[in-house]
C-alpha cells in the first residue's frame, strides 16, 4: 500500500474512533475535544480531495497563448495543467483554435524547439507534420523557443499554442475523478458524523450537575 494512502487510512480510522465515543461514551471534555479533532481532520481530507478535483478538472481544459509576431527569437514559456503528467502542445488558428496544415507549414522556417535536460538526458522537442509536440515531463513549465522572420510575421499574428494534457491521459482523468467524487462523499459524510458526535457530547456534557452541587436524592 501507498504509505500516503497507509497515513490517510489510519487518520480516518482514528477520527472515526474519536467520533464514536463522543455518541457513544460517557460525557467528558477530552472526547468533545477529540471529537472536534475529528471534524477539523475531516474537513482538511475534503478539502485536500476538492482541490485535486479542479486540478485534474484543470488538467483536461486546454489553455491557449497568443505568438510574438515582431521578428527576431522569442520564448512562450508554457505552465503544466494542472496535475498533467506532460505537456501536448499544438499550432491552432488564433481566430478558431483549430488546426490548420497549411498555416503549419507556413511557420515552419520559425524552427520551434522546447530544449530540455530531463535526468541528465537533453532533448530539444519539435512540431511534427500534424504541429503537435508531446512528451511526458516532471517539469512544472517548459520554454517554447522560435525564430519570427518578416516572412513569417503576419501567419503568427494569426497564430497560437494550444496547451493540454498528453491524450493519453484523459482515460485516467475519467477514472481519478470517479475515485475523488466517492472520498469527497465520505470525507463529507464523515465530517457531518464528526459534528453530530460533538453535538452529542456536548448536550451531555450539559446535562452534568454543577461541580461541587452533587444531585439531590429522590424523596
Amino acid at each position: 500500500m501507498d504509505p500516503v494512502a497507509a497515513v490517510v487510512l489510519a487518520a480516518c480510522a482514528l477520527f472515526i474512533g474519536f467520533t464514536l465515543l463522543a455518541m457513544i461514551g460517557r460525557p467528558r471534555r477530552s472526547r468533545l475535544i477529540a471529537a472536534w479533532v475529528a471534524m477539523v481532520g475531516f474537513a482538511f481530507l475534503a478539502s485536500f480531495i476538492f482541490w485535486k478535483r479542479v486540478q485534474l478538472r484543470l488538467s483536461a481544459d486546454p489553455v491557449y497563448y497568443d505568438l510574438q509576431a515582431a521578428p527576431g527569437p522569442h520564448q512562450v514559456v508554457l505552465v503544466k495543467p494542472g496535475l498533467s503528467p506532460g505537456y501536448r502542445i499544438r499550432l491552432v488558428r488564433r481566430a478558431d483554435r483549430t488546426f490548420d496544415k497549411d498555416l503549419r507549414a507556413k511557420l515552419d522556417p520559425c524552427q520551434w524547439e522546447i530544449p530540455i535536460c530531463e535526468k541528465l538526458v537533453l532533448s530539444r522537442h519539435t512540431f511534427d507534420q500534424d504541429g503537435v509536440i508531446e512528451f511526458l515531463s516532471e517539469y512544472s513549465d517548459v520554454v517554447l523557443q522560435y525564430d519570427a522572420t518578416p516572412e513569417t510575421q503576419k501567419f503568427l499574428e494569426g497564430a497560437a499554442v494550444e496547451l493540454r494534457c498528453p491524450s493519453g491521459f484523459h482515460k485516467s482523468l475519467a477514472q481519478w475523478m470517479q475515485m475523488l467524487n466517492v472520498r469527497l462523499t465520505f470525507f463529507l459524510a464523515a465530517l457531518v458524523l464528526a459534528g453530530l458526535g460533538a453535538s452529542v457530547q456536548r448536550r451531555k456534557l450539559r446535562a452534568l450537575p454543577p461541580a461541587g452541587n452533587p444531585p439531590s436524592p429522590p424523596s
